[in-house]
């Protein structure tokens, strides 16, 4: 049965997104945005009407915690710059450039969200901490998802060995400027808080959820022409997937193309693919279709160094571009 797997490393900067990403020193201008969360939530503070936007989240058995809208909260510049942070990162690393608004969220005594899945919001979900972890004098707060092993519980299950949560679950700690970003279909919860009534002594995240990628391409792609023939291909890969029918899940490829229109290299930037039939095609399988075709690409008139952002999304036999 599996490893123990209590925190998650950061995952390899070269190696496609599949699961978990954790990242580290996220935001050059995380402890601004604390400085600002801090002052409003001082007790001297507390007549201004930024001190009265909370709404308290409860949903009995589900959800509880304290949330506002995270897009307004910030002073327009600083929270500009922090969405445009994530957006280009979610371009360059997940092949996703558009998020959804995110909810900014306090965890304080009792707060907790029990385990759930995000399937209906994208692909990836997102978690932007300002906590002063290391300071804390709180017990739980941790991210924490089904381990792939407890996903596929009986194939990996052995009658000599026992079980216990870490074994189970892959927690991960609400660091300072961190950004945790995993697959949104995982069943995944919040640790319920103990031992703090303090919001300045409380989880302080952002959160929210990249959305389902489009196609994107550099400004000096070639012009309608090759915008038509990359349309077309990528149409022509979505049939030519149909039959990885036990397969879902989306994929996105980074195509860089030379100056004579050919394809210099097709780099998977992202993946979610797992088989929903224990004799299913491996995902290495898809994956490697998915790259051939997009190798063979040829777009008249596209500049030296012009790219694409090439997503695939396959759901329960049927694939689209």
């Amino acid at each position: 049965m599996p490893r123990p797997m209590s925190l998650m490393e950061p995952n390899s900067i070269e190696s496609p997104v599949r699961r978990l990403r954790v990242v580290p020193d996220f935001f050059a201008k995380a402890d601004e945005m604390r400085a600002v969360f801090d002052e409003r939530m001082r007790r001297e503070r507390s007549r201004g009407p930024e001190s009265f936007i909370w709404d308290y989240w409860h949903v009995p058995g589900q959800y509880t915690y304290l949330r506002t809208f995270g897009d307004r909260y910030f002073p327009e510049p600083l929270g500009r710059a922090f969405l445009s942070r994530l957006r280009a990162w979610g371009r360059d690393v997940l092949g996703c450039g558009a998020i959804t608004p995110p909810w900014l969220s306090y965890y304080i005594e009792g707060c907790v969200q029990e385990l759930h899945a995000d399937v209906p919001h994208g692909p990836w979900a997102y978690v932007f901490s300002l906590t002063r972890w290391e300071d804390r004098r709180f017990s739980g707060g941790e991210t924490e998802l089904l381990s792939p092993e407890t996903l596929e519980f009986w194939r990996h299950f052995s009658p000599d060995e026992g079980l216990e949560a870490h074994h189970l679950v892959e927690r991960v700690p609400a660091a300072f400027n961190q950004l945790t970003v995993f697959d949104a279909r995982i069943p995944h919860a919040v640790r319920a808080v103990h031992g703090t009534h303090d919001p300045l002594d409380s989880r302080v995240v952002l959160h929210g959820w990249f959305e389902y990628p489009e196609l994107t391409v550099s400004d000096d792609i070639g012009g309608e022409r090759a915008l038509v023939s990359l349309k077309l291909a990528t149409g022509q890969l979505a049939r030519r997937l149909q039959g990885a029918n036990p397969v879902t899940g989306v994929v996105t490829v980074r195509v860089e193309f030379g100056g004579d229109g050919h394809v210099r290299e097709a780099r998977v930037l992202s993946d979610t693919l797992v088989s929903t039939a224990g004799d299913g095609p491996p995902s290495a399988t898809v994956l490697e279709d998915v790259t051939d075709a997009l190798r063979g690409l040829r777009l008249p008139g596209a500049a030296e160094g012009s790219w694409a952002i090439v997503p695939v999304r396959l759901a329960a036999g049927h694939c689209s571009p």
